[in-house]
């Protein structure tokens, strides 16, 4: 299979259109064969993708331009870039008897049972838009050779299991500034890779999943295109996946969709990564005041342990009060956003809550939480209120998120108290006064009180499981200064 790549951009007619472009695009056979080109004009900024082998007007100028398509005959995918100057009736060609081919490996190859594939993307060095790249299956893909220093060609490989329920993901990558090469020839050492150790469970999500991997750019942007990994699972499922080094974005989709933003990992270091651990409940970022308003924040009442962004499935309220008086109140679907920055009327006691639900299938966890916060704020101040929110982590779970019937689970209770990152709003110092906790096997109708315990810096508690079902959990945490936040989440793990 191939897959060329089409990067968005917007598309303007110009008033002052003197001439035309036509842009032929041949196969390896020499017969016309249908591709989009990138067309990005140096001058005006404009960009548009047109249609080959058909006269575009455009304004006389000069132009960056970039395709990739498919060979009409089966002979594989083609990738080229160059420039043109627009002046009157003016044509070019994308003959991909030109093209060379690219040859991409990994030393030492992972072995057999692997699907091989390369890519190549061919980018304009002054970051315009004008980049255009594919995948194909090793030996499938061509790329037209250019001297022109004002492109370059960014290419990798990859290996992919054919088995659906095992074995590792390889990628590696690297790009050739200057020009692009009377073809791409290279051999990448595994010595430059990185590996995610990837447990990815059930519960909180199931059915099949699509894992991203998603690099940074780091000031190259032609360098991302090839550095991006996807494939399909189904939950539960643990795998290798082994990229180049650097900084990665890693996603889980399936009924709900989630990711952690990008962070560092170093060649030849393995990270042991979990997705999907019970518990998904509240995380995030505390509310602030703000020249007498009160911004809410960023929670999240739906946050994986690891990658604690997405939970986008979840719909609620959220309802501010003060002394026995609405402040703010909103019910949101989905996706939605909890919005609002209400002027709150002055300095005392304020209590928020928010409450949510996801809508997933049958025997699914972490279905609804709730995070109700009780705080004292000065609205003259730009300063954070104080207060915790409480990470469940039941341990000892197996990979579908369960515990055995009749056993008692020791649950981490983290205290969560992240700041705002504007160094102009103050986070204040605080300390945990009191904990409580409580679990439910009924769905919240009984719920039994459980001591929560203080050891090594790191609060816990232990809850004694039924036969069968699944547990809630819910949690009170007072801190040195009267603020209170209680968290609960419901089904949170399962028991079977």
């Amino acid at each position: 299979m191939l897959a060329p790549l089409l990067l968005a951009g917007a598309s303007s007619a110009s008033a002052t259109a003197k001439g035309s472009l036509t842009v032929k695009t041949l196969d390896r056979s020499g017969r016309p064969a249908h591709a989009q080109v990138a067309v990005y004009n140096t001058r005006t900024n404009d960009f548009r993708y047109i249609e080959s082998n058909k006269a575009v007007s455009l304004p006389d100028g000069s132009y960056e331009l970039a395709t990739s398509f498919v060979d009409d005959g089966g002979a594989g995918g083609i990738v080229g870039g160059h420039s043109v100057t627009v002046s009157g009736s003016t044509k070019t060609t994308f003959d991909a008897r030109k093209g060379r081919p690219v040859n991409v490996s990994l030393s030492p190859k992972p072995g057999s049972g692997y699907d091989h594939r390369v890519s190549a993307y061919v980018c304009a060095t002054d970051n315009s838009p004008a980049t255009m790249g594919m995948s194909a299956d090793a030996g499938a893909l061509y790329v037209i050779p250019t001297s022109s220093r004002a492109y370059e060609v960014s290419y990798g490989t990859t290996y992919e299991p054919r088995s659906a329920t095992g074995g590792d993901f390889w990628l590696a990558s690297a790009t050739h500034k200057g020009g692009v090469p009377s073809g791409v020839s290279a051999t990448l050492k595994q010595s430059g890779l990185t590996t995610l150790k990837v447990s990815a469970r059930s519960g909180p999500d199931s059915g099949q999943a699509r894992f991203s991997f998603d690099n940074s750019a780091d000031g190259d942007s032609c360098s991302m295109y090839p550095n991006s990994l996807q494939f399909e699972r189904d939950l539960p499922d643990s795998f290798g996946v082994h990229v180049p080094a650097g900084q990665w974005n890693v996603g889980q989709e399936s009924h709900d969709y989630i990711y952690g933003g990008f962070h560092k990992y170093a060649a030849g270091r393995t990270t042991s990564l979990t997705l999907g651990h019970a518990v998904w409940g509240p995380s995030g970022r505390l509310p602030n005041t703000w020249y007498h308003q009160l911004y809410f924040g960023n929670v999240n009442l739906f946050a994986d342990p690891t990658l604690t962004a997405g939970g986008i499935l979840a719909g609620g309220t959220l309802k501010l009060t003060h002394a026995g008086r609405t402040l703010y109140s909103k019910s949101y679907g989905p996706g939605g956003d909890v919005g609002g920055q209400p002027r709150i009327p002055g300095a005392g006691w304020y209590s928020l809550s928010q409450t949510g639900r996801r809508s997933l299938p049958s025997g699914s966890l972490s279905t609804s939480a709730s995070l109700s916060l009780h705080f004292y704020a000065d609205p003259g101040k730009n300063q954070q209120i104080r207060d915790y929110i409480t990470r469940f982590r039941p341990e000892a779970l197996n990979s579908r998120n369960q515990a055995a019937p009749g056993s008692t689970t020791t649950v981490d209770l983290g205290m969560q108290r992240s700041g705002t990152g504007d160094s102009t709003v103050r986070q204040l110092s605080d300390g945990v006064k009191s904990v409580h906790a409580w679990y439910t096997t009924d769905n919240g109708t009984t719920w039994h009180a459980a001591t929560a315990k203080l050891s090594g810096g790191k609060w816990t508690t232990v809850v004694h499981n039924p036969a069968a079902g699944r547990v809630g959990l819910r949690s009170t945490v007072t801190d040195t200064h009267g603020d209170s936040s209680t968290t609960t989440v419901y089904n949170a793990y399962a028991v079977g």
